[in-house]
């Protein structure tokens, strides 16, 4: 396509963020609360035109860029939700992590696990410093953490990597390790399975603590049949909800395990991936009394979301998800939903609406590379000494 016709797709997505009309749950959302919070409309185009890079034509992964960069323009801090993703990405056999702001393969498949534990030093020739600059550009967020978690996605995604205008739209991804190159042929990707992720709703008993996964907010069937096996237990005295890595879901399903363990003796392991439905969950545990552990979520408590502005461009293996709703939590942090409707003179009213206020765990413990590398748990080996720890006070009183 010319650059004239990517920037009409450009604008027609926004278009469709800003007065699409969609229809869920018997309810009608008419776009995102206030895409021109931050820049009118008039900069808005003024920035869309000058940031294109001029070239004979445009594909998918232009689209994918620019599209992200004008939306990361005008929403930023204040909505992480927001995006234009690939619909089917293929995703390297590799799992990333910054540790002291440097990026760790942790893990692999079988067939470079000689690899595993080396930081990254390039991609198909490009300083890594340079990437991540690049990468930073198309990335809504409100603190460095929650940049860091998105670039350990973004950085194992071909997709988003060819994407990149310094890049070379190849087939082939070469990464350079402290330990030499590891080549990969888009054509002919392994699968990589994460050992370290529990299923969803797995639970485990050690002693009289009970430990349960929920990392996705998600299948309420599978919820109340958890409830209803630990109603069925009788020599439970603490419970650990596992948060981490869930990226939310449908925040309707939280109340019945946040119902079940109020009055009860709870720890939740929490890390920078705990968004959106899941920070609900979150503050609705630490309302009922538990004990947080772990790291502090990336995103703000209070930020646009409820992703119901949903369209597919299948031309172009492209899905668009913007927010609807501004989720706002107030001094004793209930929940408040405001809408397209009513955005402006709830901001009128209320000049604190848009502070950015941050969730802080109780007791900071990070995953370490050696954590990674060997598959251990040293987040939950804490939360369960501290439960003996406790334990052993109680009886020496």
């Amino acid at each position: 396509m010319t650059k004239e016709e990517l920037i009409k797709k450009i604008n027609n997505i926004v278009e469709f963020l800003t007065n699409g009309i969609v229809h869920v749950n018997d309810r009608t959302f008419n776009g995102h609360p206030a895409f021109y919070l931050i820049h009118s409309i008039e900069e808005f185009e003024k920035e869309l035109n000058s940031v294109i890079v001029s070239k004979d034509s445009y594909d998918k992964y232009d689209l994918y860029y620019y599209s992200n960069y004008m939306i990361k323009y005008m929403l930023n801090q204040y909505d992480s939700h927001t995006k234009i993703s690939f619909i089917n990405s293929k995703r390297l056999p590799i799992k990333i992590r910054f540790i002291d702001d440097i990026p760790y393969i942790v893990d692999c498949i079988d067939a470079i696990d000689k690899y595993k534990g080396t930081s990254i030093i390039k991609i198909n020739g490009f300083d890594i410093n340079n990437i991540i600059k690049e990468m930073e550009k198309i990335i809504c967020y409100a603190s460095n953490d929650y940049l860091k978690i998105v670039l350990e996605e973004y950085l194992s995604n071909p997709n988003i990597i060819k994407s990149l205008p310094i890049m070379n739209k190849k087939d082939i991804i070469v990464i350079t390790t402290d330990k030499g190159d590891i080549s990969f042929d888009l054509n002919r990707l392994d699968m990589y399975e994460d050992k370290l992720i529990k299923q969803n709703y797995n639970l485990e008993i050690i002693g009289k603590t009970a430990i349960i996964t929920y990392n996705s907010c998600k299948e309420k069937q599978k919820m109340i049949e958890l409830i209803d096996k630990l109603n069925g237990m009788n020599n439970i005295e603490n419970y650990i909800v596992d948060l981490r890595g869930n990226y939310g879901g449908d925040s309707s399903i939280n109340k019945y395990l946040v119902n079940y363990l109020k009055g009860k003796k709870i720890i939740v392991l929490c890390d920078e991936r705990v968004f959106s439905s899941a920070r609900m969950c979150l503050i609705d545990l630490k309302k009922i009394g538990a004990k947080i552990i772990g790291s502090n979520p990336g995103t703000p408590i209070s930020c646009f979301g409820n992703c119901v502005m949903q369209l597919n461009i299948d031309d172009m293996n492209l899905r668009v998800t913007g927010s609807a709703t501004y989720w706002y939590y107030d001094e004793n942090f209930n929940c408040h939903g405001i809408y397209k409707e009513n955005f402006d003179e709830a901001l009128s009213h209320n000049p604190n609406l848009l502070i950015l206020v941050f969730f802080n765990v109780d007791e900071k413990v990070k995953l370490t590379l050696n954590d990674y590398i060997n598959h251990s748990d040293s987040v939950l080996d804490y939360a369960l000494f501290t439960l003996k720890d406790e334990k052993t006070k109680t009886c020496h009183i």
